[in-house]
């Protein structure tokens, strides 16, 4: 789809820098869809391993007139116009047609990033919807901490949901260390079970963790050697956001 024909959009620096936050974890070089009414960000890494499907409704920001369209974007570009400000300082992004660019003005100060032809950027994944039997409600910490406990052993961590014993599992096993990490119901904000055991890459998985929204709990969809899928509403807007990690190979 060509870029749009107008936009201008303003809202906290908050919300824009979670929305890209969390499409950098995955990839520098996005495609950012705009509707009248949505904003939305569908990008994977260059072996589609690692996934990002967000989406927020214009009614989170303090203006939202946009057309239709698709704008490429450099992330960490953005996220950089965007450092000059507090979180709750009020930015504006205004498309500029003529030069093919971004205007982002905080407090007065405006920076122009050029937009990135999108026939050059990668088409987004195709994410088909997967059932998985077990979902786990992690609050933030919690999970951050079962991640960096299992990176420390390995590179690579097995994710087992175990109905009978009533408790989710990360395990790693190093050359010469292994560590477990064992959660209950009760040690969970929600928990839905079934028998279910995949293994993971910890790098992967703590991408993941840190493009998270701040401040909202972490919902993990998993299967039987199948993708983990992580979910997290954004705290500061209306909209959601999910990562799919492919599962490791026992062969890997």
């Amino acid at each position: 789809m060509d870029a749009p024909r107008h936009l201008r959009i303003s809202g906290e620096i908050q919300v824009f820098d979670q929305i890209f936050t969390a499409a950098g974890a995955v990839a520098d070089e996005v495609r950012v869809g705009v509707s009248t009414s949505t904003l939305a960000i569908r990008a994977g890494d260059v072996m589609n391993h690692l996934m990002v499907d967000l989406s927020v409704d214009g009614d989170s920001f303090e203006t939202f007139t946009a057309g239709p369209g698709t704008l490429g974007v450099t992330v960490s570009r953005v996220r950089e116009a965007l450092s000059i400000g507090e979180p709750d300082d009020l930015v504006q992004f205004s498309l500029k047609a003529a030069s093919g660019a971004l205007e982002i003005t905080i407090n007065g100060i405006s920076r122009t990033v050029d937009l990135e032809p999108v026939e050059l950027l990668r088409n987004p994944p195709n994410i088909p919807p997967v059932e998985l039997p077990a979902t786990a409600h992690f609050d933030q910490g919690d999970f951050k901490f079962a991640l960096r406990a299992a990176k420390k052993a390995n590179d690579r961590f097995d994710l087992t949901v175990d109905p009978d014993a009533g408790e989710l599992r990360f395990e790693a096993v190093g050359d010469t260390d292994s560590m477990v990490y064992r959660r209950e119901a009760t040690d969970l904000v929600a928990f839905d079970p079934a028998d279910v055991q995949a293994a993971f890459d910890a790098d992967l998985a703590t991408s993941v963790s840190k493009g998270l929204p701040s401040g909202a709990n972490r919902v993990l969809h998993i299967g039987d050697e199948l993708p983990l899928v992580v979910k997290s509403q954004f705290p500061d807007a209306d909209g959601a956001c999910q990562f799919i990690i492919a599962p490791k190979m026992p062969e890997e």
